[in-house]
């Protein structure tokens, strides 16, 4: 439940000495307000080995070291923007509205050591004249990237030289190369979630003086997991290089835990060959092909966005958009192709041909709200877009009409475009 506490208008009245002026002539207030530094609280979901790491690194993980973002709702830019928490002031002044307040700690890279990077949202408050808001419920501060260390069964180790490496990469992202020096937990590496799922990690290196180039992958990795990736010699039916002459072969075994509770996860996509080098490929495995991680659109079966959708007035049709870039959604439009649905048509329900829903204009947001469109999505990083409330009116304009809906959406990591086909039926 949202809190917010209110100090009494008398009191207000006397510190608010720049917050809540009344004109002389109306006696109407400012829309400027208070908000106290204090009201920010921050519950960082870490296990204690992350926290002391961060600790060790970067400072007082609780506070001191979070940035700070004010959001204004309906608003793209920020408001207010403090690089640390400990830079706010203790009284922070703000216009009249509804705000949200994003924490973050660390930095969002693709790949770096002992990195964490973590991201809160506060919900919706609102601040008003002659009220100092001195309470929100505590932000909640997750693990936004991938954690993994690296480790070398003792046989392996003694026998791999000491320049051979494990390269770590998630998606087409730049990776971290894992030696004996960062093995065994003494480093972490922490990769940038994508919409790419896929880790990679591929030895390299001479063992007892063979050449060896082993990768293995583990799908559907997850932000906030730790992925604890141990590599063996492979024992093949008691052969001591463990393959076939003048090979040797390598196994992998990957223990996956929560971050938040320090608790293993269910293994279900072990870790698999790819790529295993061929005899006459001295240069090991190719990297896989890269995969664009930009924005993904999808829609709610038995809706498809890959042909025709035939449907009634009563049909269900739910699209959801997601972006895993840092900013979330920067642009999102809607253009309707349809015979029947013309831009005069649209009109008279106080809509056009072009929709604009990362930042729509007040006139157009309250028609589009009203049939349960998505506004003002900008800096969201996901979408439920709803076109059902929409169905009554496309079957008013009759059976066997079909009608389009190009959506595109574009964030930092690139731009989708999908189109949404329905055809009246009933």
């Amino acid at each position: 439940m949202k809190k917010q506490y209110i100090m009494p208008f008398a009191v207000a009245a006397l510190l608010a000495a720049g917050c809540s002026k009344e004109d002389p002539f109306t006696g109407a207030p400012e829309a400027d307000c208070q908000f106290y530094k204090s009201a920010l609280a921050f519950d960082v979901k870490a296990d204690e080995t992350v926290k002391q790491q961060m600790r060790a690194t970067r400072g007082d993980i609780e506070t001191d070291n979070f940035k700070i973002i004010f959001t204004r709702e309906g608003e793209s830019a920020p408001a207010l923007t403090f690089d640390t928490y400990a830079e706010m002031p203790y009284v922070v002044t703000l216009p009249q509205g509804r705000y949200t307040v994003t924490a973050t700690h660390g930095r969002n890279t693709n790949a770096e050591w002992e990195n964490p990077y973590f991201l809160g949202k506060s919900e919706v408050f609102e601040v008003k004249p002659y009220e100092i808001t001195s309470y929100i419920d505590p932000i909640e501060c997750r693990l936004e990237n991938i954690k993994v260390t690296i480790d070398f069964d003792p046989v392996l180790l003694a026998r791999m030289a000491d320049d051979a490496y494990v390269t770590v990469k998630v998606g087409d992202n730049d990776g971290l190369n894992f030696t004996k020096a960062e093995a065994g937990g003494k480093k972490a590496g922490y990769f940038k979630h994508t919409a790419e799922t896929t880790l990679v990690a591929t030895f390299t290196g001479k063992i007892d003086g063979v050449t060896t180039v082993e990768t293995k992958s583990y799908r559907n990795v997850q932000k906030g997991n730790h992925y604890s990736i141990t590599f063996r010699l492979h024992d093949h039916e008691g052969d001591a290089t463990g393959g076939v002459a003048g090979t040797i072969s390598l196994d992998a075994s990957v223990t996956v835990t929560d971050v938040e509770r320090n608790i293993d996860i269910a293994d279900d996509d072990l870790l698999e060959d790819t790529d295993r080098p061929k005899e006459d490929d001295p240069q090991g495995p190719v990297d896989p092909p890269a995969k664009p991680d930009a924005p993904v659109i999808t829609a709610e079966a038995p809706i498809t966005l890959e042909g025709n959708n035939n449907v009634t007035s009563s049909s269900r049709v739910e699209l959801h958009i997601i972006s895993t870039a840092e900013g979330g959604i920067q642009e999102l439009t809607c253009d309707i192709v349809s015979d029947k649905l013309t831009p005069d048509e649209l009109a008279n329900v106080g809509l056009s041909s072009h929709l604009d829903l990362a930042h729509t204009d007040a006139a157009m947001a309250e028609a589009l709200d009203g049939l349960g469109f998505p506004v003002n999505v900008a800096g969201k990083p996901s979408v439920d877009f709803s076109i059902t409330g929409f169905m009554p009116m496309i079957g008013a304009l009759g059976v066997g009409e079909t009608h389009k809906f190009v959506l595109k959406v574009t964030d930092a990591n690139g731009t989708t475009e999908k189109t949404l086909i329905l055809t009246y039926t009933e």
